[in-house]
């Protein structure tokens, strides 16, 4: 009997020992003290950027609803008329997009931070994603693109738009 109870006392005490060593700190920090990752954090960004993190919802320059003829400069010349809609910072619409000589609809998404709207324009026919970066003015966008198509190419250049009364 004494055996057998040595024998469960060893076990226990094996099982516990081995379990404290696969969450040894050799820094003797707590879990709850150890420092966060630099990269993730509030004031990292803070730091890096020089400004004050934007936070869930930036205020917006403008009111981005309504009509906007967009053109896009680099390659062949670009229309795009558009329909977007505004829900905070979140900015996206519909239209139709005027590229060599046919006419294809084109969907928007992205978003608006202070003074800029990051806008990414789809041509669904023919598998083109134009990535805008503008800057929102009165009745005016202006700003750059970078143009990815399915195959494999890429392009930039300039987009102009206005807005439609």
């Amino acid at each position: 009997m004494f055996k057998k109870m040595l024998v469960a006392w060893v076990a226990i005490v094996f099982c516990l020992s081995m379990q404290g060593q696969s969450q040894y700190d050799p820094l003797s920090i707590d879990p709850l003290m150890r420092p966060l990752d630099t990269e993730h954090t509030t004031e990292y960004l803070d730091k890096i950027s020089s400004r004050a993190y934007l936070g869930p919802i930036a205020p917006v320059v403008g009111d981005l609803r309504g009509n906007w003829r967009l053109e896009i400069q680099g390659g062949m010349p670009v229309k795009v008329d558009i329909l977007l809609v505004q829900n905070r910072d979140a900015v996206f619409g519909r239209g139709t997009i005027l590229a060599d000589g046919s006419t294809n609809a084109v969907s928007a998404s992205g978003q608006a931070v202070n003074d800029v709207l990051y806008l990414d324009l789809v041509n669904g026919e023919k598998l083109i994603l134009y990535r805008c970066t503008l800057r929102i003015g009165k009745d005016i966008l202006s700003g750059s693109f970078n143009a990815f198509d399915h195959q494999g190419q890429a392009w930039s250049g300039t987009v102009r738009g206005s807005r439609l009364i």
